[in-house]
């Protein structure tokens, strides 16, 4: 068994949109231990949601104990960040309330098992 650390950027988005969307999917034979920042843009008030779902979850809406963040408040020009640690398969999700304004950034180390 090979067990290979890499640092990097794993994911970003600035949605679109102001639809739930997937960030990240772990890779299989892969866990993260990663920080996402979201990062407010506008000259507003803005909110975000972020969820960390399971394998089990696939590719649809979290659900309501799926979520780290529900419509928390971020003042123009901050910066939150959040500690995430993910197996293989989870998703992390995100959505912004207003589109193009809101950038969510997930990086850190992915460690590979092969």
């Amino acid at each position: 068994m090979t067990i290979t650390n890499t640092r990097c950027k794993l994911a970003s988005s600035r949605p679109s949109d102001t639809n739930e969307a997937q960030l990240y999917v772990v890779p299989a034979s892969t866990e993260i231990d990663a920080v996402l920042r979201i990062c407010n843009q506008d000259t507003s008030t803005r909110t975000y949601r972020l969820a960390h779902t399971t394998a089990a979850h696939g590719d649809v809406a979290a659900d309501g104990d799926d979520w780290l963040a529900y419509d928390r408040n971020i003042q123009p020009g901050d910066i939150h960040e959040y500690s995430i640690h993910a197996n293989a398969t989870e998703t992390i999700r995100i959505k912004a309330s207003i589109a193009d304004k809101l950038s969510f950034g997930l990086s850190g180390n992915k460690k590979v098992t092969s």
